[in-house]
């Protein structure tokens, strides 16, 4: 009886010793995925773990299956004890015999051996299922997950978003300079070929960027060019075109001087054509006489009507060439009109392109500064309570509790301080 005597006080021992572990866990309720474990003291062979099914039940060695999902672990301590303290327990000894003992209440213990896994999910290094232990706080499940993960910031590492932000902003800006000098161009020969003044904001002004300086001057150096090859153009064609007008206009007096002879022609001509046939009347003046003048005041009325039909017809040609003055000019003002509206359009999409770059530049900015400085991002945490504990979610700081099932679900947000840089984008 001696053994059987310390093997109860032994027992009795172990049995404080969990009392004064539940008291730590007062208020937890077994649920499905908690572990078991069923020691005796004094049994070594007695030492089984048994998992809670989905249905509550639970199945230890020498008991029927028990619903234990929602119970206290002591209020299933309690019922183990009674089950197995009316059971005799056959094990073999050192020397090989069988022996037969009597199950002490006092030297069973029931404890859990691992409980429900949490799970943590977002921007962290490990998102998955960790492992709970009792007293778990947010702060500690996070360490657990390898600490917060700030280059999960949009997926994307801002060192290396930096990079093709920089790249960006000074493409857009070469666009914005490219769409300026467009519109100062088009405006000046808007101007210039509706004989206007000139508009008062110099290229310079238009064009101010941070790109380098020998960049600048050479986007405006072609802007100049441009300009210069374009009015170039447009005065040979516009020479051209009146030079027509001109030469038109030249024809057009000479014919009327022409045409102002041949008329003193046709007078002079009809005069003695008249005077000799008034005298061939009378017998004065011989037939053939007659006949010459007759044929010469033919010949200058036909003369001056040939006169008359060349003057109408460069007259006409000298109106086409005119109108086609205005068509051209006209032509040339619409395509003006068309490109400076294409050109708006390209800077204020340029424009907004900046602004956008901009506000990430600042953005990644700050994210990258932080990460510098080894701070960051202020975390934003929900735990999301099973089924089985009520369910629900709340927000909760990195020293709130953790109960076992609860997901975890940790989103960064960037600390942008109040007095950020503004964006540099240029100004409408």
């Amino acid at each position: 009886m001696k053994p059987m005597s310390c093997l109860a006080a032994a027992g009795i021992s172990l049995c404080l010793v969990l009392q004064a572990g539940a008291q730590t866990r007062t208020g937890y309720k077994l649920q499905p995925g908690d572990v078991l474990e069923l020691t005796v003291v004094g049994l070594p062979d007695f030492r089984y773990k048994s998992v809670i099914d989905p249905d509550g039940m639970v199945v230890l060695p020498m008991m029927r299956p028990a619903k234990v999902a929602g119970l206290d672990l002591e209020v299933v301590l309690a019922r183990v004890k009674e089950d197995l303290s009316r059971k005799l327990y056959q094990q073999r000894g050192l020397d090989g015999r069988e022996n037969v003992s009597a199950i002490s209440p006092d030297a069973i213990t029931l404890t859990i051996a691992e409980y429900r896994p949490i799970y943590l999910n977002g921007d962290v290094t490990r998102p998955g299922q960790q492992t709970y232990q009792p007293g778990l706080t947010v702060r500690q499940a996070v360490a657990l997950a390898g600490g917060y993960e700030i280059m999960r910031f949009r997926a994307e590492n801002p060192f290396l978003k930096s990079a093709d932000l920089r790249n960006d902003y000074q493409t857009q800006w070469l666009r914005y300079v490219q769409a300026q000098s467009q519109i100062w161009r088009l405006r000046l020969e808007l101007a210039r070929i509706q004989q206007q003044p000139d508009p008062p904001r110099s290229l310079e002004e238009m064009t101010q960027a941070p790109l380098p300086q020998d960049q600048l001057d050479e986007l405006r150096n072609l802007a100049r060019q441009q300009l210069e090859l374009d009015m170039k153009g447009l005065e040979q064609e516009l020479g051209f075109l009146r030079n027509a007008v001109k030469v038109a206009d030249d024809q057009i007096g000479l014919l009327d001087d022409r045409k102002s002879k041949d008329a003193e022609n046709v007078s002079a001509d009809a005069a003695d054509y008249k005077k000799l046939k008034d005298f061939s009347t009378r017998g004065v003046v011989p037939m053939d006489r007659l006949s010459e003048s007759r044929r010469l005041y033919l010949y200058s009325s036909t003369q001056a009507l040939q006169t008359t039909v060349q003057l109408t017809n460069v007259t006409r040609e000298r109106d086409e060439a005119e109108r086609n003055v205005g068509r051209y000019v006209e032509k040339r003002r619409t395509d003006m009109l068309k490109g400076l509206e294409a050109a708006t359009a390209s800077l204020a999409e340029a424009q907004s392109q900046l602004q956008s770059v901009s506000e990430q530049l600042t953005y990644t900015g700050i994210i990258r500064s932080q990460l510098v400085r080894g701070s960051g991002a202020k975390p934003i945490i929900t735990i999301f309570h099973s089924a089985a504990a009520g369910g629900g979610s709340q927000l909760a700081a990195e020293d709130s509790p953790v109960q076992p099932g609860d997901t975890i679900e940790v989103a960064l947000a960037a600390d942008v301080p109040a007095n950020a840089p503004a964006p540099s984008g240029p100004q409408p």
